[in-house]
């Protein structure tokens, strides 16, 4: 199962785990930088969205990965 997933991503386990790492601690400050900007709606504005769409087109348009495809073709319709 753990190839797998590497295998249909066409990556290798060091820049999976490189990737994972640093996806997941850009996620952690655009959550903190919402938390923030929730209590002080001029501090970090657009900083979240902006975190989160670059993440998205940087890694998940084009993927080779057929399975992303199908689960933003999916998102987008559970959001229209």
């Amino acid at each position: 199962m753990f190839k797998k997933h590497l295998d249909k991503s066409k990556v290798t386990y060091i820049s999976h785990l490189v990737w994972a790492v640093i996806a997941g601690f850009r996620l952690i400050y655009a959550g903190i930088c919402s938390i923030i900007h929730g209590l002080v709606p001029t501090l970090f504005d657009g900083n979240a969205p902006k975190t989160v769409i670059d993440i998205y087109h940087s890694h998940l348009v084009n993927h080779p990965n057929d399975e992303y495809k199908d689960m933003i073709e999916k998102a987008k319709k559970d959001n229209a």
